[in-house]
């Protein structure tokens, strides 16, 4: 039996046939090789957009965690602040102006009210980044 070879780019569609086997497979050999050839330039496609994906996600994250760092400080006290007003203080000579820990600058620490929600925004847009780049690569592990 003679198999007839496929072209690298299929272009003609074989005639169905009426019943199974009656062209000696012909039709199924295009059929799988048509879908052989589409399943790889699908995958080709899909990996490429993930690498941008993958880019994109790793630059992302990086300057948000940098923004993150550089905010985090604000949401809670100076300890430099209770470092100071005790030395001065003892410069003073005396001990009763600060007679306990909520006489420190720290006890009435509140942060400013607009830094909290850029906090959570930073927070959660670097989870959401670190997720899609997790599941970038579980696309192209897949």
């Amino acid at each position: 039996m003679n198999i007839p070879q496929l072209e690298p780019k299929l272009t003609s569609i074989p005639e169905i046939p009426k019943a199974f086997g009656e062209d000696g497979g012909h039709f199924y050999r295009y059929y799988d090789a048509l879908a052989d050839e589409l399943d790889e330039d699908m995958v080709k496609s899909l990996k490429s957009q993930l690498d941008g994906i993958l880019i994109f996600a790793g630059l992302f994250a990086g300057v948000n965690s940098a923004f993150l760092a550089l905010t985090l400080p604000d949401m809670k006290a100076d300890p430099a602040d209770d470092t100071n007003a005790l030395l001065l203080q003892l410069v003073i000579g005396g001990n009763s102006s600060i007679r306990s820990g909520d006489d420190l600058p720290s006890a009435t620490f509140t942060p400013s009210p607009d830094i909290f929600p850029v906090n959570v925004l930073f927070s959660l847009s670097l989870t959401l980044a670190i997720i899609s780049s997790f599941l970038a690569v579980l696309g192209q592990q897949w």
